[in-house]
This record gives structure tokens, sequence and C-alpha cells, in this order.
């Protein structure tokens, strides 16, 4: 059976990636196959704990699609202690894990949702750390969370994984869900179990159960709408269930990795709602807001983290909060194996594999010099109030070219250039669609981009 892990963990390097694989699944160790139950064994009760919150369903699958039939899985520590076992007093280095555990100290349950889905204890407002690349869509959400259903319906929040688009959308809800006279009803989920709900109902023939559940609630949050491309089933149930909320001035939430209209295969009536309300994006963090984060995240944990570590770990991870997080949650795995405090000769060494020489971004100023020396328009024009044509495209060619190639956030491109937030959305989205349609218009674009590569690049 032992050959069954071995291709269950081929798999999930594949799908988790190198890195995250040696980090959290390498040290699980395969211990036995009774009937359909799989056990395997953590090295402690961290990475029991952290495999149980992050990666059983992932494990759990991956072995049932290797074993071609559903699999229960089971972990226990490599003492033989079962999961579920009370344990003796652990080990000096046993207490180390648990001093850096994220678990250390739990506080008051989540509060529960419709049917039992909960939101996400650590994904409040007090934990969302606030930068110029999040500001706006952070503001839009603490409006819509102080007054449902009266400001910014629906509100659509977009941006790349891992920049915290879930995590406000949790935050919302728990506020929605704390503080009030009257208990409000709030369902959140995704879009993904939304559909999967929706066909069981189908199944079912539950169709009338479905449309009460979420045509009846207060507030309706929903994550990766852009799942729902392509699903026209999903989306026609979703049109109505919409409608519904809206009419009555129940809140929508929606969160996305794209705006509506570069959404794929979307009802353009569906598309026509998801831009009604308000549309808020979320940029990558800047730096300082990248060492605030690891900060914040190390004393909510109770680390030690020295400025000069968060600096190296902020200058180097730039893509994302999510693997920004999992870059210290491997300094403090591999610190707890070791014994060893968390220097920056250590996080260099710990991070060597995750970390490779970054290209170097262009800034504004650069953009702005490389599209008015191919345009043939003066510098100066594209911050002036000019409107004439040329000088119009001008200013909208390099407010999408700042969109794309810089971490810079709406609101901040627009204060570059002296114009508001929705201005540089309109040139974004106006400059995308001629890209798209204009193969001539694409290639000066391009040609712009080549400019500003770094040579070598």
């Amino acid at each position: 059976m032992e050959a069954l892990w071995e291709k269950t963990s081929d798999r999930l390097r594949g799908s988790l990636g190198g890195a995250c694989f040696q980090t959290w699944i390498a040290p699980l160790r395969f211990v036995s196959m009774e009937g359909k139950r799989v056990t395997l064994a953590a090295p402690n009760r961290f990475f029991r704990q952290w495999i149980e919150e992050r990666y059983l369903d992932a494990v759990r699958e991956s072995l049932s699609l290797e074993a071609g039939e559903k699999l229960e899985l089971a972990l226990t520590l490599q003492d033989g202690k079962s999961a579920s076992n009370h344990l003796k007093r652990p080990s000096p280095q046993q207490e180390l894990y648990d001093d850096y555990s994220p678990n250390r100290a739990r506080g008051p349950q989540p509060p529960r949702l419709e049917r039992g889905i909960t939101l996400n204890s650590r994904y409040t407002f007090a934990e969302f750390v606030v930068g110029s690349g999040n500001q706006f869509a952070h503001a839009a959400a603490k409006a819509v969370a102080n007054q449902p259903g009266e400001k910014y319906n629906p509100l659509f929040i977009y941006g790349g994984v891992g920049l915290g688009k879930t995590h406000l959308a949790n935050a919302i809800g728990h506020h929605l869900l704390s503080g009030r006279e009257r208990k409000l009803r709030v369902i959140y989920l995704s879009a993904e179990i939304f559909m999967n709900e929706l066909i069981s109902s189908l199944r079912r023939d539950r169709m009338a159960e479905f449309k009460e559940r979420f045509r009846k609630i207060d507030a309706l949050i929903l994550d990766d709408v852009q799942f729902l491309a392509g699903r026209e089933r999903t989306q026609e149930e979703f049109f109505h269930t919409f409608n519904s909320l809206h009419a009555e001035r129940h809140q929508i939430v929606l969160t996305s990795d794209k705006v509506p209209r570069d959404i794929p295969d979307l009802e353009e009536r569906l598309r026509n709602r998801f831009e009604s309300g308000l549309i808020a994006d979320i940029a990558p963090p800047d730096l300082e807001t990248r060492v605030a984060i690891l900060h914040k995240k190390a004393a909510h944990e109770n680390i030690t983290l020295t400025p000069d570590v968060a600096l190296y770990v902020a200058q180097s991870v730039s893509s994302n909060v999510r693997e920004l997080e999992g870059s210290l949650t491997r300094l403090v795995a591999l610190a707890s194996l070791r014994g060893c405090t968390i220097t920056l000769d250590f996080a260099r060494q710990a991070l060597r594999d995750l970390i490779s020489e970054k290209l170097v971004k262009p800034d504004i100023e650069s953009i702005e010099r490389a599209t008015a020396d191919l345009l043939h328009i003066k510098l100066s024009d594209l911050r002036s109030k000019k409107r004439t044509q040329p000088i119009a495209l001008g200013r909208q060619v390099a407010m999408y070219l700042c969109r794309k190639l810089t971490e810079c956030s709406f609101p901040a491109i627009g204060e570059h250039f002296g114009r508001d937030h929705s201005t540089v959305i309109h040139a974004y989205n106006l400059i995308s669609k001629r890209v798209s349609d204009d193969p001539a218009f694409r290639q000066t674009i391009e040609k712009i981009e080549r400019q500003l590569k770094p040579r070598g690049a």
C-alpha cells in the first residue's frame, strides 16, 4: 500500500509545488490502510494541525483519485498517538513547535452562518493590513459592512491570487454577524460550492428549498465568482437570486480575479449587474505594506522577527500576501525543526529555493517617458489638463501600462496623473479592448513594453 502513497505524493508535488510539498507533505509517513481508511503520521503536533487546517482535503482527494475510490484519512503522530488522543507532556522540540503553532491559543469560535458554513476566524478587519494597493477596497468593504444594502450594492472586489479578496469578504461577514440588535442571515460560500449545491438540488428535486435558502437572506457573499463562467444553468439561477436579493436591498458581495468584462463566457445580463455597483481592485502590496504584514503576522503568532529579516523577506517576495505568509511559515517550521532562532543568514538559507532574482519592474515615470517618446507627445502633456485626441490617447496608454506593469493601484495611478480612480479604470478597460480588437494598436503597445524591459530580459 505504500505504493499508493508514493503515487499520491507525486500527484501532490505537482499540484502544490515543490517547495510547499517538501515543507509540509514530505515529512508525512504512511502508516497503514485498513479497508477504506488510510492512516498517515505527522512528525509532531504542529505539522498535524497545519495539515488538518490547510491540506487535509487535498491529501484525501489525491489519495482517493489514485485509489480509484473514496477513502477516509486519519492523521496520527509518529510516536503512534492518534489525533484524537490526549498527549503526554511534549518533548522540548514539540514545545518549540507549539510556540510557533497558529493554533497555540484558540480564541472564540467563529460565528456560524446558514447551514453550518463558517467564516475564517483569522480574516477580520482587525487583522487586515491596509496599504496603498488595497485601501480603496478596504474602505468600500467597511462601508458595506456598516451599511449593508445601502451603499455599494453589489460590491465587486477583484485582484490577483493571494492579495486579500477572501480576507475582505470574510471580514464583511464577521462584521455583519456581530454587534447588531437583529441577527442578520448571511451566506458566505464560493461560486464552486454554489454550483455544486445547485446541481445537488436539481438531482434531488429540491429546487424550491434551494431558492428559499438563497433568496431569504440579508447578505450573500460569493467568492471566486469567475467560476460561474460557462455554467449556463448556474448563471441562470444566480441571475434570479441576484435580482431577488437586490430588489429587497439585501447586500451582495462578489470577489473575482478579473473585472466583470474580462470574465469569459459570462452572460451579458450578469455582467451588467456586476458592474452596476462598486468595483474595487486590490493590487499587490508595496514594500512597506509587506513588511507590516509580516510583523503583524509574527506578533499574532508570538514570533520574534527582527527588522532585517522582515525587510529581506518582504523584498524577496512581492507577488502576493499568501506567498509572503508562506515564506514566514517556512522559516518558522524550519527554525522549529532545527531548534534555532530566525536570523538573516538563516532566512537566506531557508528561503533560497523559494526566492529567485526578480527583474526590475518599470516605475510610472519610466512608463510615462517610453509612452511619450513612442507616441511623440511631450512628457508634460501626459499630466496636463489637455484633452486633445493624441494626448488623451497617450495618457490612457500610460495609465493602462502603469496598471499592467507595476504594482500600483488604480487610485495611486490616478493620483499621479491628477485624475480619480474611475478615470484610470475607464482608460484601462478602453485600452484593453482596443489591444484585443486592433492588431496594429496591439503591436504599438507591445513595442512600448519591449522598451521598458531590462536588457537581457
